[in-house]
């Protein structure tokens, strides 16, 4: 056996070890309706959340993982801190009420952000950023950020933290995140995220296209899997075409056991001048079991003795 397949076969096996056994679906919402919905928010009540808005208007294409009986292109539209009388940080999280999970368990959500390209790029940035994710082991009343296993990300690169994780509450630091570092600017981000221009029909001025790092104006869908046994959440982003990138391993201490939520806020106290630009978009909340088998004894033997083999073949 050549040592390319040695590698091959034991890179298979260990996939094989990896992999769920089984993934039962436990929830799903399309998010058509806000009946068996929650919300908490913070700040002065500048925010909203739309159910079965359709976002279409917007000139937004399906999300990834709607289904076939779905209601096509509705979801959630978000929106924070657009009053100009207000100007100050609003947010919420919203959550499935009677939900509670426990165990090794994955959450996916499907979202869009807007906002004013024009402004972002070609003016002073005014108003424009703001952030939307989710997270697991929530407790059904913090408004911000507080408990679980939590990721959040701007829509348009315009902060120095654009990609934020937290583990009950703690902001993890540049270095836990798979990329070292938070800002999207860095090719970790901005590599597997290119700037894209609006959809054509918002008819924002000059159609340039957004900043490099970030989800704006685009479908991304975020994965949160939890293992309870590894102690461990991962974060990974996922683009329509199956493409997948790390975002973080949250291996600090963290409550898995309880609900999920989906977060949408402005951090600042700056208002956008286009409103009707400025948004989010949550579609297709999932949320399935993971169950990891335990390695039969003889596979573990079998990946000994490829190991050994591929050992004794560098040497």
């Amino acid at each position: 056996m050549s040592t390319s397949l040695r590698f091959a076969t034991l890179a298979s096996l260990t996939f094989f070890l990896a992999a769920p056994a089984d993934a039962a679906e436990l929830f799903r919402d399309e998010l058509a309706s806000g009946a068996g919905w929650g919300i908490n928010s913070f700040g002065d009540g500048d925010h909203a959340a739309t159910f079965g808005y359709d976002y279409s208007a917007d000139g937004i294409p399906e999300a990834p993982n709607s289904q076939g009986g779905d209601t096509a292109t509705s979801g959630v539209k978000a929106v924070a801190n657009t009053d100009s009388g207000s100007a100050a940080a609003a947010g919420f999280t919203l959550y499935p009420t009677g939900q509670s999970f426990s165990g090794s368990y994955q959450l996916r959500f499907d979202t869009w952000t807007n906002y004013d390209v024009d402004e972002r790029i070609n003016g002073g940035s005014a108003g424009t950023t703001e952030f939307i994710g989710g997270g697991v082991g929530y407790d059904d009343t913090s408004a911000d950020i507080g408990v679980g296993a939590q990721i959040i990300a701007t829509n348009d690169g315009g902060s120095g933290s654009d990609w934020r994780a937290f583990a009950d509450g703690s902001f993890l630091a540049n270095e836990d995140m798979t990329g070292g570092s938070r800002n999207g600017f860095v090719g970790h981000y901005a590599n597997f995220l290119p700037g894209v221009a609006p959809p054509g029909s918002q008819l924002q001025l000059s159609f340039p296209p957004g900043t490099a790092g970030s989800p704006g104006f685009q479908w991304v869908t975020f994965e949160i899997n939890t293992n309870v046994d590894a102690g461990r959440a991962i974060v990974t982003l996922e683009k329509p075409d199956g493409t997948r990138r790390e975002i973080v391993r949250i291996d600090q201490p963290y409550t898995s056991d309880g609900n999920i939520g989906l977060y949408y806020a402005d951090l600042f106290s700056s208002v956008t001048s286009r409103p009707d630009l400025t948004f989010g978009i949550f579609d297709n909340v999932v949320v399935s079991s993971i169950d990891v088998p335990e390695p039969a004894t003889g596979l573990l033997v079998a990946i000994g003795g490829c190991l050994a083999a591929v050992r004794r073949r560098v040497r």
